[in-house]
């Protein structure tokens, strides 16, 4: 029976059915905003040593959150040193919202949030003085496009990082949680464009997929559960040239 066919004369639908969503991320945006907040670490300090352990990042300085999610890094950011500015990218509308509201009760005129495919970022290349990129690997199919991307928009002299856990297990349980939750909804699950398990990544991948990019400077580091990539693109891009290895020069994760 079409659903015409129960319909009152004279009456329409207000309201018509919605889309079942093409992302977990947007079916389970709370669920995912929950994790962020309360179960995965805060690197917003170690962020902040390794991008500008120099000096106090200079006014107008552009950090870039690629998979903002509901903002964490970008608020903290922005709260932090309001003479720079954040933009936190992210493919999720729900998110994005979350991430907005962040920001407007901090009162953060600073930060900024849009829509976007970090596959394809909309940024022109050397534009960006920095990136700040958290358990995005885990869930992109298309690593070497994103960090190509990332390379391209940082300025020369730009600053990204980069942090991805370790642990198999306890990364994969935030994403088959979400699963679960779209099968006890009324979204059939199994219609969504992520992947079934969070890939993690063994330390020689991560290192190669690090230095598939030309950097002037590469710094690798691991601990029990997280690893570390902080790069930095040289002022002059020599394809050749061999990415110059840096001692750490910021706190220890």
């Amino acid at each position: 029976m079409e659903s015409s066919d129960c319909e009152m004369p004279g009456r329409t639908h207000k309201h018509p059915p919605a889309h079942p969503p093409d992302s977990l991320f947007e079916g389970c945006s709370w669920f995912y905003a929950l994790c962020r907040e309360y179960l995965f670490r805060d690197h917003t300090q170690e962020i902040a040593h390794a991008l500008f352990s120099r000096d106090e990042p200079a006014h107008g300085t552009h950090v870039l959150e690629l998979g903002c999610g509901p903002g964490f890094y970008a608020c903290r950011l922005s709260q932090e040193y309001p003479q720079i500015h954040t933009t936190g990218v992210d493919l999720s509308e729900r998110l994005i919202a979350r991430a907005k509201s962040r920001a407007a009760r901090r009162s953060l005129e600073n930060c900024t949030f849009a829509h976007g495919d970090v596959h394809a970022l909309q940024d022109p290349s050397n534009s960006i003085d920095a990136i700040v990129v958290s358990r995005l690997f885990l869930i992109v199919r298309n690593r070497e496009a994103v960090l190509n991307e990332i390379f391209r928009v940082l300025k020369p002299g730009g600053r990204c990082f980069i942090a991805e856990p370790t642990s198999g297990f306890r990364t994969r349980i935030p994403l088959s949680c979400m699963w679960l939750l779209s099968k006890l909804t009324t979204t059939p699950a199994g219609k969504f464009r992520e992947l079934r398990r969070a890939g993690v990544m063994t330390a020689p991948d991560f290192s190669a997929l690090i230095r598939s990019q030309p950097w002037g400077a590469i710094d690798l580091q691991y601990d029990g559960w997280y690893q570390y990539a902080v790069c930095e693109k040289a002022a002059a891009i020599l394809r050749s040239a061999e990415p110059e290895e840096q001692p750490a020069n910021w706190s220890t994760v």
